[in-house]
């Protein structure tokens, strides 16, 4: 189930490099204590298969300093011709926004740019929308109206499989029925899967796909999304699609969106030895690896010269 209470995971530091590498440079250390400390047992001038492991540690911990994640310079915007698409259904809560109040309603995809140290993808991501962040009146503020991972898709997200993913008569997103899975692996209509309303996939569908994960979010109808994105097998291919259906009212005299990501590594992931040596480090340094040694990005879109362009 949503929920509204999400926040971030740990705060970010502007010396993230400076504390892994004094993180790796300790760590070298245990690991050659570690080796003479074999050596005198063994009488042995070659270090067991195990040393050699730990000797790798450090620069394991170096290569954390060269992640990155970053937003692209501008997120993709299409209008959603709610009025106008095809077999649309007028009972629904967007027929009636569009008709009656005149709102618009937009498909906005995120740009993401994620560079984690090679080998060692990132394993928790999250991700914090905010529309007219500045607007003191609600009235005028966008709402998130859908959003792309949604909890709906739970049964899709764990299957890991790739299918159509647009924009159904009701103004949600919807798959194609053709495309679920079945239990047998089949294609066909799965029990499991909400595939929203009157499915039509004619307003920008896309192909989405994404690694068996665990998904968690606010609630959609708010004026800012938060998604908490979880999984050991996360972004070793290409970054997840967040996609917001955004509803904005007829007098926002602009549209902004403020975008905010944290990417983490979850100390459970660490390898056990790594693990092992970072619980003899200093309290702050073993308090940074386990929040997940956080790297972020922020970035600000204003997306009022399309919307009014269009309008």
């Amino acid at each position: 189930m949503a929920s509204d209470d999400l926040d971030f995971s740990a705060e970010l530091t502007d010396a993230r490099a400076s504390i892994v590498l004094d993180a790796a440079r300790r760590v070298d250390a245990l690991s050659g204590h570690l080796g003479d400390e074999h050596d005198e047992h063994d009488g042995r001038d070659e270090p067991h298969e195990a040393d050699t492991t730990t000797d790798q540690f450090g620069d394991l911990l170096r290569g954390l300093a060269e992640d990155s994640v970053e937003f692209g310079a501008y997120p993709d915007v299409l209008p959603v011709p709610i009025l106008d698409l095809p077999n649309a259904d007028r009972t629904s809560a967007a027929w009636q926004a569009a008709l009656d109040e005149g709102f618009t309603f937009w498909w906005v995809r995120l740009p993401l740019l994620l560079f984690p140290r090679k080998g060692w993808g990132f394993t928790r991501l999250e991700m914090r929308l905010e529309f007219n962040p500045d607007e003191t009146d609600p009235r005028r503020r966008p709402k998130a109206f859908d959003i792309l991972p949604n909890r709906r898709f739970d049964t899709l997200v764990a299957a890991g499989v790739e299918l159509n993913v647009g924009v159904g008569a009701d103004g949600h997103f919807s798959v194609r029925t053709s495309d679920l899975p079945l239990p047998g692996g089949s294609a066909g209509a799965s029990a499991n899967v909400d595939v929203g309303a009157a499915v039509r996939l004619d307003v920008v569908p896309v192909r989405f796909r994404m690694a068996k994960a665990r998904v968690n979010h606010t609630a959609v109808g708010l004026e800012k999304v938060f998604w908490r994105l979880d999984g050991a097998e996360f972004f070793t291919e290409d970054p997840p699609q967040l996609i917001v259906i955004v509803q904005v009212p007829h007098d926002a005299p602009t549209v902004t969106m403020s975008a905010v990501m944290r990417a983490y590594r979850r100390f459970v992931f660490f390898p056990a030895g790594l693990q092992a040596m970072i619980r003899q480090l200093p309290a702050a340094l073993r308090t940074f690896f386990a929040q997940g040694a956080p790297v972020g990005a922020t970035a600000r879109y204003d997306l009022t010269p399309i919307v009014r362009r269009s309008a």
